[in-house]
């Protein structure tokens, strides 16, 4: 690419200046939000700005299509730097997730952000199905490198006791939430009508299908005497069976409310004097998962085998290059910024295209996922977040202080606020975040309605010109590398704000070039590098 061709008047003003102008009042609120404790911190801020600022021209410089070369080595090296922050990382509230590299201490799963956006988008570059990707083609269960991630999980947690004990570890599960108290038991008379007109229709649909099968094989191949017969018989008797165990057990708690009576059980077990008190090892479970990994391992070589094409779609389907750097983030844990990467890269993949039966089933992995990490990742700091986020009542001076206290001061600037250095939220420090997390809370109080109103249009005129860049760009790879980056200034944007406001959980995200913090301004200005270079290089040869 011969960059001396280009002019200095195909670069994007209009997005410098957004970019410039929204970090000047970021650095504007922190003056005021960061008095109380560190006075100078603005200027910290402004000195990041102007650092951000060359990184983004040292983004800018060199064709973005050498970031498409060398994408998988960026991507390797971020994760490395991932689980060097699990084996040696330096802890800062309560969480690992800061790297120390000489004089240089810097957050990875800043840097995850761009490094999934330059991945995914030469992946997805050369891979664009016209009619959509489907569930198979993105999750790819039969890669080789499947079966071993699942032995890998499985190595790791042998000795965990939801392997080792999962009827047990799900009782005294259940028994620390409800914590001894009674379990309501309901009556859902739906439930048992339910499967009454179930097996009464799946019984008339089934001998429908025997009786239309028959006439369509009645001159070609017929029935032997006397099959349909046993056909419907062997249908119809089955059903009774059912439909009579379930009027027989018509007021058992098993019928009337399953699920109640299910917890109920669950919790009288792992109380005391309960069965699963103490844990009981299970070898049997655990073998019986080895031998179910070993031999999706040899069904996977063998559907390998005849596979022909580039050698990295045997080892990493899509899915894996956007949930590996996901979950890195997420054990340190950093609940946050690992779900703006997922949202980063399933923004990605529904511009490449994915066909509606693989969304609905997505969604519904995605609430299986939910329950999982609910039960296993999440951390009780974590689901007291997203517990207070459903009753912000429930624990106004612990866990719900911040977002209480943040939807006062958003609530207190009325129309036009109450001036710079005016906020009594912010100079009495009821926010403890207040210069990061909670920066827009600071800016709504003191600039009041408007003052919100001409930020979000700002935010909303970048995203625009984002996706126009995006809509512009000379190839496919450039295209996605502007959406990537759109994608991550919405999504943060909006998580930000809706948790300040009391319509998001609190999960510890910045505003973008508002907040306080170094990595993560280099973070958004390395990748409006990327966007100033996608844009400057869009009638290029």
């Amino acid at each position: 690419m011969n960059t001396s061709k280009l002019k200095w008047m195909d670069v994007h003003w209009p997005l410098i200046f957004l970019v410039m102008l929204i970090g000047t009042l970021g650095v504007y609120n922190l003056h005021s939000a960061a008095a109380s404790k560190e006075a100078e911190l603005y200027l910290t801020q402004l000195g990041w700005l102007f650092g951000g600022g060359f990184v983004a021209v040292l983004t800018m410089l060199p064709d973005y299509r050498l970031f498409e070369r060398v994408a998988y080595i960026i991507y390797a090296l971020v994760c490395v730097m991932l689980v060097g922050v699990l084996v040696q990382g330096e802890i800062a509230g309560g969480a690992q997730r800061w790297l120390r590299l000489g004089p240089v201490r810097f957050q990875p799963s800043e840097l995850a952000k761009i490094a999934t956006i330059i991945c995914l988008a030469r992946y997805f570059s050369t891979r664009v199905p016209p009619r959509g990707y489907s569930l198979t083609r993105l999750l790819r269960p039969m890669n080789p490198s499947r079966p071993l991630a699942v032995g890998g999980l499985l190595a790791m947690g042998w000795d965990n006791p939801w392997l080792a004990d999962p009827v047990g570890s799900l009782a005294r599960a259940v028994h620390s939430q409800v914590e001894g108290e009674a379990i309501v038991m309901g009556d859902h008379l739906w439930l048992r009508v339910g499967l009454l007109v179930t097996f009464t229709l799946g019984t008339v649909l089934a001998i429908f299908m025997v009786v239309r099968i028959e006439q369509n094989q009645a001159l070609l191949n017929p029935w032997p005497p006397g099959r349909r017969k046993r056909l419907i018989l062997a249908i119809v008797l089955p059903t009774l069976v059912a439909a009579g165990s379930v009027v027989l057990a018509w007021e058992q708690p098993v019928l009337t409310d399953p699920t109640g009576w299910l917890l109920s059980y669950l919790n009288a077990a792992a109380s005391p004097g309960g069965r699963f008190v103490e844990l009981s090892e299970s070898m049997t479970l655990r073998w019986f998962f080895s031998a179910l990994a070993v031999g999706y391992f040899i069904a996977a070589l063998g559907v390998s085998r005849f596979y022909r094409g580039p050698f990295v779609d045997i080892v990493l389907a899509p899915i894996d290059l956007l949930v590996l750097p996901a979950l890195l983030v997420l054990v340190e844990p950093d609940l946050g910024t690992a779900g703006i990467i997922v949202l980063i890269g399933m923004s990605m993949i529904m511009v490449v295209g994915v066909k509606p039966r693989s969304i609905a089933v997505l969604s519904v992995l995605g609430f299986v996922l939910a329950a999982v990490g609910w039960f296993g990742v999440l951390k009780d700091y974590q689901k007291r977040r997203i517990l207070t986020f459903i009753d912000p009542e429930a624990d106004l001076q612990g866990a719900g202080w911040n977002a209480f206290q943040s939807m006062i001061a958003v609530g207190s600037g009325r129309v036009t606020g109450k001036g710079h250095m005016g906020g009594t939220q912010t100079q009495l420090s009821f926010l403890p975040e207040q210069h990061t997390d909670f920066a827009f809370s600071v800016w709504a109080e003191e600039m009041g309605f408007v003052g919100c109103t001409v930020l979000l249009v700002l935010y909303v005129a970048l995203l625009g010109l984002g996706l126009a860049i995006a809509a512009d760009a000379r190839d496919t790879y450039g295209s996605l590398l502007a959406v990537g980056v759109s994608a991550l200034i919405l999504w943060q944007a909006v998580i930000n704000v809706g948790m300040v406001i009391g319509v998001a959980p609190v999960v510890g995200l910045t505003l973008p070039l508002f907040s306080y913090g170094g990595s993560s301004l280099l973070t958004t200005m390395m990748g409006f590098g990327l966007l100033l270079n996608v844009h400057f290089r869009r009638r290029g040869v």
